[in-house]
């Protein structure tokens, strides 16, 4: 008999009545999974490392049935006895008691079982093979899960090389929870494990994007990132950190740095790990760019952090101008207090009297920025002049205007005073003047669309449909 202590579970209201419902119409209504391992983790006087908000519900109750019983439900996954249920603000997966037919290490053929004990037993390791009805205050962990939550163990259920097998992806959540809860790895599950890793390459990118994002909402991701590490598991989803994970004070140094970036910055940890993979901005560009389209992160997501790690270096200093300053910013844009941060966390990660100083340095800078950044007009919506004061000095539509207009901020943020409407239109006129902009900017008779000017035709075969844009440069 397991020792938890089901008063350490505490779900929310609405939870709470959907178990209730369930057993209510005849039916057995078990919590099972993470939120049970979690309560047992506080139980033992740790930190769960995590503010986990999913609860979730084993039933020998069908689908159909399950459907039937409540208002808002969502199939989220029929196929395998799972279905959504809310009330109020509150949701549980309730999930009918399951049995594997066939797996093939990525995907799952289940039917459903008759018992909670059969559903435990498909389960991937002990710590998470416990379950406790409420209804009747009865707690199941036939595989020992307590003892080993208790002792910090991590172990499979049963045979350790078929539940690897069964799906691959439990190589990583393996790694996840033993560096989340700092667990050591049961000898003959390790072993299995790093057998399994090859397993790792049938995977699809997004399940192993959704495990990289758990471990970085971690309190300390270093220690799951480490295990990918020493188990093999950068390989075949991560190749850019190989060779920094081959030199082990360089990759323990990043590591530190990723636990300094706050938890709820997943963008900027993402990014505070790709940097160190390489020396030039180039180079940490690509990095960041190919590890994300692996992992099919959203093309905003992987244009932000691409940003973050091609502008990390070079940065700036507190002995630099107000004008070097002013230039860094307008080509930071919107993610410069995130390069503050990635700096930061690399400072913080030193520790020591070095790391002290690198702080000190940092907070100088900072300060000196973030007061040009309040000031100073850094980009052209901040100017005193528009595109429609260029028309009408003579100038056509087209992209001289961004030109002119490039070239007009340039002198402003050399010299913020400089952002005054008449002396930026004279400055506009010079130089239309001297360089025959607005004569150049104007079509000639019969000569169609000037170049570099938005072609207004019909797309032709292959060409972008209206309204979409190249992919950005960065630039």
């Amino acid at each position: 008999m397991s020792a938890l202590d089901p008063g350490r579970l505490t779900p929310p209201e609405g939870c709470r009545r959907i178990a209730r419902r369930l057993e209510d119409a005849g039916f057995e209504a078990w919590w099972v999974g993470g939120s049970v391992r979690d309560a047992a983790v506080l139980q033992l006087g740790a930190d769960a490392a995590t503010n986990r908000q999913e609860w979730d519900l084993a039933t020998d109750a069908r689908p159909e049935e399950v459907m039937a019983l409540f208002r808002r439900t969502v199939p989220v996954g029929v196929s395998h006895g799972t279905v959504r249920v809310l009330v109020g603000d509150d949701h549980v997966e309730v999930t009918t008691f399951r049995r594997d037919v066939e797996t093939d290490g990525r995907h799952a053929r289940v039917d459903f079982a008759a018992s909670i004990e059969e559903d435990l037993s498909r389960r991937d390791f002990t710590v998470n093979a416990i379950g406790w009805r409420p209804a009747t205050g009865e707690v199941r962990d036939p595989y020992d899960g307590f003892r080993d939550i208790e002792t910090g163990i991590l172990r499979a259920v049963g045979d350790p090389e078929a539940r690897f097998r069964e799906d691959y992806l439990r190589v990583l959540r393996g790694l996840r929870f033993a560096g989340r809860f700092g667990w050591q790895v049961e000898p003959r599950t390790d072993d299995a494990l790093r057998e399994a890793v090859d397993g790792l390459a049938v995977l699809s990118a997004e399940r192993v994007r959704e495990e990289l994002m758990k471990v970085l909402r971690d309190s300390k991701p270093s220690a799951g990132l480490d295990l990918y590490a020493t188990r093999g598991a950068l390989v075949h989803w991560y190749p850019e950190l190989l060779g920094l994970a081959a030199a082990r004070d360089e990759w323990l140094g990043a590591l530190g740095a990723v636990d300094a970036v706050p938890a709820e910055n997943l963008n900027a940890r993402l990014a505070r790990l790709v940097v160190s993979a390489a020396e030039t901005p180039e180079d940490r560009a690509a990095a960041a760019d190919s590890l994300l389209s692996r992992l099919r992160f959203s093309n905003a997501e992987r244009r932000y952090v691409t940003r973050l790690s091609r502008l990390f270096l070079p940065f700036v200093g507190p002995m630099d101008s107000a004008a070097q300053h002013r230039r860094w910013l307008a080509s930071a844009g919107d993610a410069w207090e995130d390069l503050f941060v990635l700096h930061f966390a690399g400072a913080r990660a030193e520790g020591s009297e070095r790391g002290d100083d690198a702080e000190r340095y940092l907070e100088a800078t900072y300060e000196r920025v973030r007061a040009e950044r309040l000031e100073a007009p850094l980009s052209i919506g901040e100017l005193a002049v528009r595109g429609d004061d260029m028309l009408a000095l003579g100038m056509s539509p087209g992209p001289l205007i961004g030109l002119l207009l490039d070239e007009l901020l340039e002198q402003v943020i050399e010299d913020p005073d400089r952002n005054d409407r008449e002396p930026l239109l004279a400055e506009a006129r010079r130089l239309i003047e001297i360089g025959g902009l607005a004569e150049a900017s104007r079509p000639r008779d019969g000569a169609g669309t000037p170049p570099g000017s938005p072609d207004t035709r019909p797309p032709g075969p292959g060409a972008p449909p209206a309204g979409d844009e190249p992919p950005p440069t960065d630039g």
